[in-house]
Formats: C-alpha cells, sequence, structure tokens
C-alpha cells in the first residue's frame, strides 16, 4: 500500500468504524456479530497500515468465523441493507465502480471468498510469478470498507 493510500485509508476507517458502531448498537444477533467481525478486520488492517508490519503476519488473523457461521446458518445478507452498492459507497472511486449494481449478498461473499484466498496465497512458497500479497490484502481492505459504508449509510 503506497504512503499516500494508506494514510487516506486510515482516515476513511476511522469515519467507518464510527458509522458501523451506530449500526451494530442497533442490531442484535447474528447480524451484529457478523459486522463486529467486519469492523475488526477494518480496525486490523488499519493498524498494519499504520506500523508497517507484514502483511504475512497480518493475514492469517483476519476473521472470517462469524460470516462462515451466518452463511452455514442461511443468513440473506442482503438484510444488512437491502438496496445495491452505488456511488456513494464506492465514494466514486474509478477502481470500485465495478461494484455498482451488486446486491450486499453478494460483496458479502466476495470479500470473505478473498480473505480465504489470501490466507492460502501466504502458504505458497515457490510461485513462478509473485502474488503480490500486499495488493491483494489492499484490494481486501478497499472492500471491506465498500461494505461498511454501505451497510452503515
Amino acid at each position: 500500500m503506497q504512503a499516500n493510500d494508506a494514510f487516506a485509508a486510515v482516515g476513511t476507517t476511522e469515519k467507518v468504524a464510527s458509522s458501523l458502531y451506530r449500526w451494530i448498537a442497533g442490531n442484535r444477533g447474528l447480524k451484529r456479530t457478523v459486522v463486529m467481525e467486519l469492523r475488526e478486520n477494518i480496525e486490523l488492517i488499519r493498524l498494519y497500515v499504520e506500523c508497517g508490519a507484514e502483511a504475512k503476519e497480518l493475514i492469517p488473523k483476519i476473521s472470517d468465523d462469524a460470516f462462515r457461521r451466518a452463511l452455514a446458518e442461511g443468513l440473506n445478507f442482503n438484510s444488512f441493507k437491502r438496496s445495491k452498492i452505488g456511488p456513494g459507497s464506492t465514494k466514486n472511486k474509478p477502481v470500485l465502480k465495478k461494484y455498482h449494481g451488486w446486491e450486499t449478498q453478494r460483496v458479502f461473499e466476495n470479500v470473505y471468498q478473498k480473505v480465504s484466498t489470501l490466507k492460502q496465497a501466504i502458504a505458497i512458497t515457490n510461485a513462478r510469478k509473485p502474488i503480490r500479497i500486499g495488493v491483494r490484502l489492499n484490494n481486501v481492505f478497499e472492500l471491506m470498507v465498500l461494505l461498511a459504508v454501505h451497510i452503515g449509510d
């Protein structure tokens, strides 16, 4: 993650964390647990950015337990926010425009699929081409923030 992106992300995540806290305070049960996990993951990655820790140390600590439990129990992730992703959620970042029109369920599944892939990718040792773990982690972080902004609005 480049320095400018990192500092911008830190400021954004503070706002997102505040917005998610308000959402969490008004909800109970499994939905609350999933959003708490999302918030904790965002804060964890933010901490990584602030201290410049190694991505390979951070990635195993990103949690997906609540998401997987909710998925197994058949939780409808669209119930977090029924509207689809729009420009307000992506903050008009060109890289995130491809998510416009996606349902909340699809974004949740995409985020946690990428988390699962990252966890597997750090174990690959003899790759013929670089996996660019830091870039992938940054992409997951941006998607988590997008999701948090979408839910918190």
